[in-house]
């Protein structure tokens, strides 16, 4: 959604409880550096920045401590904000102008339900009439790209965090393209959930899981950031299990609404920075008769040791130039 002139830059992941950096000071990701700070509670609230002054104050130490300052960001589009939409076009317009031609539609043949929006077109068959368009409201998206140039940073590019995810897997373990994937990726306070087919993600939702912020405790340990739950667990488990059956939900009306049982999800893919990665994994394969494979930071690690499962949609940043 911004593009300039590529040089050394950070690859930045902001939510409700932590900011995460991969420093791409050279083209070689092996030699990124990685940077963690815990967020003061009330930044961010569902996924959405309200305090960008105390943002800022957070952010102007890190870009200190950190020795980033003029560096180009690439940063992920608020999960919650983003939508997507299946559109037909004319035969003459060719992938390059697909978001030209979304341009002039909106508002005439294809509706969005906020004004000004930010988008990004995806064809994953420039024969079949039909293209995928993500878009997210601009006033969110401009908010955090705002307060990044204040802060003498030069935002390039504004992801979606599934497609980066996406990325990091096709360039990695491999999708299949016959088989259907249903994708969770999973935070302290939220889901994201994508269904990909083929080249195309036919699905895309993200749902807030109800903890208290307050209760999530963070410890520094060896320069990593750590989080451990000071509640009943297992009321925060219960969220988790209602979470996973939203996902069952999803998988019948994928198979049953959309594909009238003709088609189902293949396999799901679990991953994320949740401390109770371990939980939600062995809940979903003794839940799921889809087969469900987790990963975690060995099958990261396979091809970038240095970095670990939570650094996954960060290394989908960088594959994007590629």
């Amino acid at each position: 959604m911004f593009k300039k002139k590529a040089r050394r830059y950070v690859a930045l992941d902001l939510n409700e409880y932590i900011v995460r950096a991969l420093v791409m000071a050279s083209p070689d990701i092996e030699q990124a550096t990685v940077y963690e700070y815990p967020l003061n509670k009330g930044i961010f609230e569902n996924d959405i920045l309200i305090d960008e002054m105390a943002l800022y104050e957070m952010m102007k130490t890190c870009i200190q401590k950190w020795g980033i300052k003029r560096y180009n960001v690439r940063f992920f589009v608020p999960d919650s904000t983003v939508m997507l939409k299946t559109f037909e076009h004319p035969a003459d317009v060719n992938s390059a102008k697909l978001k030209g031609f979304v341009e002039m539609e909106l508002g005439q043949t294809i509706h969005l339900p906020f004004s000004r929006p930010l988008i990004d077109v995806y064809d994953s068959n420039p024969n079949d009439g039909e293209a995928i368009l993500f878009a997210a409201p601009s006033e969110e998206v401009n908010k955090i790209a705002g307060l990044l140039d204040d802060l003498h940073l030069d935002p390039t590019t504004a992801d979606v965090r599934s497609l980066a995810t996406i990325r990091f897997l096709e360039n990695t373990i491999g999708l299949e393209e016959k088989r259907s994937y249903l994708i969770s990726e999973w935070t302290i306070s939220g889901v994201s959930i994508s269904i990909y087919t083929g080249g195309k993600v036919e699905f895309l939702r993200y749902q807030s899981i109800d903890t208290f912020n307050e209760k999530w405790q963070s410890k520094n340990d060896n320069d990593e950031i750590t989080f451990s739950y000071d509640g009943d667990l297992e009321e925060y488990h219960a969220q988790l299990f209602d979470q996973i059956a939203e996902i069952d939900r999803i998988l019948n009306f994928y198979r049953f609404s959309l594909y009238k049982g003709e088609k189902a999800v293949d396999e799901i893919i679990t991953l994320g920075d949740s401390p109770e990665m371990n939980y939600v994994a062995s809940e979903m394969k003794a839940n799921f008769d889809t087969p469900v494979r987790y990963i975690d930071d060995s099958q990261v690690q396979i091809y970038h040791p240095n970095l670990k499962s939570k650094h996954i949609p960060l290394i989908g940043l960088v594959y994007r130039e590629a």
